[in-house]
């Protein structure tokens, strides 16, 4: 893979596990149910070299479980652990990013439905937690608990200045007598 991301940020660590262009495609086949190292090749299009490097990175990431299904060792299937189902959400927001901007209306290749029903899942979004629906501009990004200094110094900037703008647009204007 590429040079890692030094970055204190989860989009940095996020990319140092996901940045490639073969990994998210692994994750979706084995989403879809694939488990076998050939099915993970013949789905993805991969080279083998590749395929192994990814699986394994993945294994050791937490991302699929490697199984001994063979009666001498030489038969694996990867599973997705609890930690690699968490990426549910991630991979439904690419796929539906996807077929919004990169497909015209009623010409997108798959379509997300509910198994139990047939019907078709509701476009994601950002929600307050009383379930408002929340735009980008409504949100801000503060340092957490494990930031480093020059974190919490940057977004604590940003911070200000994104409030001193929101005061300086709702401040009223002084009536002046005329």
């Amino acid at each position: 893979m590429t040079k890692q991301h030094t970055q204190q940020c989860p989009i940095a660590g996020f990319l140092n596990l996901f940045g490639d262009r073969w990994t998210w495609l692994i994750v979706r086949e084995a989403f879809y149910g694939s488990t076998r190292f050939t099915e993970f090749e013949r789905y993805t299009g991969i080279a083998k070299n590749l395929l192994a490097d990814r699986l394994s990175m993945l294994v050791e990431m937490g991302i699929l479980e490697k199984q001994d299904i063979g009666a001498r060792g030489t038969r694996f299937a990867y599973k997705l652990t609890k930690k690699g189902l968490s990426l549910n959400t991630v991979l439904l927001a690419m796929f539906q990013w996807g077929n919004t901007h990169l497909y015209r209306d009623g010409e997108e290749p798959l379509t997300i439905v509910e198994r139990a029903t047939g019907e078709p899942v509701s476009t994601m979004a950002v929600v307050s937690l009383d379930g408002r629906p929340l735009s980008p501009g409504d949100l801000m990004t503060l340092p957490g608990p494990g930031a480093n200094e020059l974190t919490t110094r940057r977004l604590n900037k940003i911070a200000a200045q994104t409030r001193a703008k929101l005061e300086t647009q709702t401040a009223v204007p002084k009536n002046d007598g005329a």
